[in-house]
C-alpha cells in the first residue's frame, strides 16, 4: 500500500472521527490527564521500543550480521522518525536495510527478510494477547474453551510459516516470540496507564483489546494515525464506553509515538558512524 494512499486514509478517517466528536470535547478530556500516569505510559512505551530494537538485533545476528547495540538503537530511532514524519519516499524499515547494505555490504534480501520477520513476530504476539484478553467477551457466553485453542493455533501457524519459508531464522523463534510478547505487554501497560490518566478504571480491558486490534489494522494508515482513532471511536459505540476518553487514548498513544520518534531527528542530522561487532 503506497504512502499516498496511507496518508489519504489517515486524513479521511480522522475527518470521520472529528465530524462525530468535537475537538473541544477532546481538548476538555486531554487537559484532565493525570501527569504521573502519563509519564508512566511514556516510560513503558520507551521500554517497549528498546525491547523491540533488541529483538530485531537477534534476527540480524542469527544470519551472522553483528551490529553493535548502540548502532542498532540509533538506527532504530532514525527508522521510527522516518516511519512517523516522512510521508513519502523511503520508510523506516527500508532505510535500515539501505544503510546497513551501504555501510557493511550486508545482503539486501537477508536484511529485508529479517525486518519482515521482526514485524511478523510482533503481529504474532498481538494475536496471542488478543486470544488471552478475549476472555472478557467469551466468559459471559461460556466460550472460554476457545482461548487455549486460539492461543495454540497462533503459535503453530507462526512456527509453521517460519519453518517452511524462513527456516534460517528458526533458531531464534522461541526467544524472539518471548521478546515480542514482552513488547506488546509493555504497550498494553502503556495504554492502561493512558486510560487511568483519563480517569476510567472500569473498562480497562476493553480499551486494551481495542488497542491491540487497532495495532494490527494500523498498517493500512500512515503511522497508525486515523485508523487507531477511528477504531477507538467505533469500539466506544459498540462497547458502550466513554467516546471522548476512547478517542483521546488513541490520540495520546500517537502523541507518545511522535514524541519518541523525534529523537531520531538528532541522530539523523548527526549521521553517526555505525559499528559492527567482530565474531
Amino acid at each position: 500500500m503506497s504512502k499516498v494512499l496511507k496518508i489519504g486514509l489517515s486524513v479521511f478517517l480522522l475527518y470521520l472521527v472529528f465530524t462525530k466528536i468535537s475537538i473541544t470535547e477532546i481538548y476538555s478530556t486531554v487537559v484532565k490527564v493525570n501527569p504521573w500516569y502519563f509519564m508512566a505510559a511514556l516510560l513503558l512505551f520507551i521500554l517497549s521500543q528498546l525491547l523491540s530494537a533488541i529483538r530485531l538485533l537477534l534476527f540480524f545476528e542469527v544470519r551472522g550480521y553483528y551490529l553493535s547495540s548502540k548502532s542498532n538503537m540509533v538506527l532504530y530511532l532514525i527508522g521510527m522518525f522516518y516511519n512517523f514524519f516522512i510521508p513519502g519516499g523511503i520508510g523506516g524499515d527500508a532505510y535500515k536495510v539501505y544503510i546497513l547494505n551501504k555501510h557493511f555490504g550486508w545482503k539486501i534480501k537477508t536484511l529485508t527478510t529479517a525486518v519482515f520477520i521482526d514485524r511478523f513476530m510482533g503481529l504474532t504476539a498481538i494475536g496471542l494477547l488478543i486470544s488471552i484478553l478475549s476472555y472478557v467477551f467469551l466468559a459471559p457466553m461460556q466460550l472460554t474453551w476457545l482461548i487455549p485453542i486460539g492461543f495454540i493455533t497462533v503459535i503453530l501457524v507462526a512456527y509453521i510459516i517460519i519453518k517452511q519459508f524462513f527456516n534460517r531464522f528458526l533458531p531464534v523463534f522461541t526467544k524472539t516470540l518471548f521478546y515480542s510478547i514482552g513488547v506488546q505487554l509493555l504497550q498494553v501497560l502503556c495504554v492502561i496507564c493512558l486510560v487511568l490518566s483519563l480517569g476510567d478504571s472500569q473498562n480497562i480491558w476493553h480499551y486494551t483489546i481495542v488497542f491491540l486490534v487497532s495495532s494490527v489494522l494500523s498498517i493500512f494508515s500512515f503511522a497508525g494515525i486515523g485508523v487507531r482513532e477511528y477504531i477507538f471511536y467505533e469500539a466506544s459505540q459498540l462497547l458502550y464506553i466513554d467516546t471522548s476518553i476512547s478517542v483521546t487514548v488513541g490520540l495520546l498513544f500517537s502523541i507518545l509515538t511522535a514524541g519518541v520518534s523525534l529523537f531520531g531527528v538528532y541522530y539523523h542530522l548527526r549521521q553517526p558512524k555505525l559499528t559492527k561487532l567482530t565474531q
